[in-house]
């Protein structure tokens, strides 16, 4: 799905559930068409486009429930742009997993997190922490609005943070075989790579590698090149 389609269906969404209007709706045709576009009007004509909209069209008008579309709409949107990025393959590489964190408080906590990640299938790690593969259904499953990406809920104030192999390792998690070959996957691991950048700088990892090569050669009956 590219930016525009689903800057257009998370419009949809929320002006169904917020607005409570039916896609058939002119005033929902109308608001989609304000919301879906790729430059979104600045906040205050937004808001009175919307207004007006339902004003014309014989709806109730919630100036909460206007602003609160708006805005979830934005930050959904935001939250698509993100996971679009970093579902990408080269990026999994470096960074498999997301955690699920408060971004914000809320006075007023109308969702208990841990026990929806539970009941979703998710597994709690040390320290209470939620943490999942970026591929893992979960990340669909917590969603209020259908979508893999924060924010999940309304006022929720929760997101995610990209998490390194090394730190979903470490945190207790799993990585499919196939990409572990491609990971650091302890200090060693960098140690290692460390001294042979060092040897490459000095000259000492070519001049092994030269009498490796010369070795096989002599070997297999050859004579070695440049002797």
């Amino acid at each position: 799905m590219n930016e525009p389609a689903a800057k257009e269906q998370i419009a949809r969404t929320i002006i169904e559930i917020l607005l409570d209007l039916s896609p058939q709706d002119k005033a929902a045709r109308q608001i989609l068409t304000i919301l879906s576009q790729e430059n979104i009007p600045d906040t205050a004509t937004a808001r009175l486009m919307i207004q007006n909209a339902l004003r014309d069209n014989g709806h109730a008008v919630d100036y909460e429930r206007i602003q609160l579309c708006i805005d979830s709409i934005r930050d959904l949107t935001n939250g698509f742009v993100r996971w679009f990025r970093e579902t990408s393959e080269d990026y999994k590489e470096q960074f498999p997993a997301w955690e699920l964190l408060t971004k914000f408080t809320r006075e007023e906590e109308v969702v208990n997190w841990k026990d929806r990640w539970q009941k979703c299938g998710g597994k709690i790690y040390a320290g209470d922490r939620m943490a999942a593969l970026i591929d893992d259904p979960i990340w669909l499953k917590i969603s209020d609005f259908g979508f893999p990406f924060p924010p999940f809920a309304l006022n929720s104030g929760m997101g995610w943070q990209e998490l390194s192999h090394g730190e979903f390792l470490d945190l207790g998690g799993q990585l499919a075989e196939d990409t572990c070959p491609k990971i650091l996957r302890s200090k060693q691991d960098l140690e290692i790579l460390q001294q042979f950048k060092a040897a490459l700088e000095s000259g000492e990892a070519k001049y092994s590698v030269k009498v490796e090569f010369i070795k096989d050669e002599k070997q297999n009956g050859k004579n070695p090149k440049g002797s």
